[in-house]
């Protein structure tokens, strides 16, 4: 999975922070993903951090994003609601593969 990121308002420390985060949350989602994908992130900072996450998959593309004062605490929540629409994901394209084909009568 390649990792695509963008942080507005951030000091270095915290987007070192929040890299190294979002890193330990791709090897994660990696696990789950059996296709190439890419994720891209946009932290902002400000008294408020807010984090969206975008990854994007051959069938589609799946969105989440959170706010919230401290920035580890932001991507975290972020990265499980992505975490969350991955394996739903996953179970309904599971699900589609085992569906018998429809032929017509």
């Amino acid at each position: 999975m390649q990792l695509e990121t963008t942080f507005r308002g951030l000091s270095p420390a915290d987007s070192g922070n929040a890299t190294r985060m979002l890193e330990k949350h791709v090897a994660r989602f990696d696990r789950l993903i059996e296709e190439p994908s890419t994720l891209r992130a946009v932290v902002d900072g400000g008294p408020e951090c807010k984090v969206t996450l975008s990854l994007h998959l051959r069938r589609g593309e799946l969105d989440a994003s959170s706010s919230t004062h401290e920035i580890h605490e932001a991507v975290a929540q972020a990265c499980e609601k992505l975490k969350t629409q991955i394996v739903r994901y996953r179970h309904r394209h599971e699900a589609d593969r085992h569906r018998p084909a429809v032929t017509p009568t």
